[in-house]
């Protein structure tokens, strides 16, 4: 009597198990789109942050967590920062100007965007140098913010 009871009891857990497993999926709010066509002016209003040597602003596009691809390695922001201090800035103003063609970009989801393009650093004597990057963007309650650069 006490196996029966036994079995009845694992297969009543069996049968709860398997009908908690199946039962209709919970819909879940799908989450907003966000408005995609903010993604290069946000790109276009950093530049001009560039352009003004306000660095401080410029990384403000950034979110906290985000890195930034160099050939050792990912960085998060403040490297960053100082990086870019380094290598395009004297007595923090900027030794180049800055500009980007060949922008294109791609949501990925609702709130998420891949952004890929050409920079351009037009040094004071006219020459230049440039290379690709690849951004992903994410929309928070803050507007469009990179989590991720990769340039070379």
């Amino acid at each position: 009597m006490k196996l029966l009871n036994a079995v009845n009891c694992a297969i009543f857990a069996a049968v709860l198990l398997f009908t908690a497993c199946n039962t209709a999926e919970t819909t879940i709010a799908e989450e907003p789109k966000a408005d995609f066509t903010q993604v290069i002016p946000t790109l276009e209003a950093i530049t001009a942050d560039w352009n003004k040597g306000d660095l401080d602003k410029f990384v403000t596009v950034y979110d906290s967590a985000a890195t930034f691809m160099l050939p050792k390695g990912p960085i998060g922001v403040s490297e960053m920062k100082g990086y870019y201090q380094e290598a395009f800035t004297e007595t923090g103003t900027p030794t180049s100007t800055l500009s980007f063609d060949s922008l294109e970009m791609r949501p990925l989801g609702n709130s998420h965007a891949l952004v890929t393009g050409r920079y351009i650093l037009t040094n004071q004597d006219s020459t230049a140098q440039s290379g690709r990057y690849t951004l992903v963007f994410e929309h928070s309650n803050e507007g469009w913010k990179i989590l991720h650069d990769h340039s070379n």
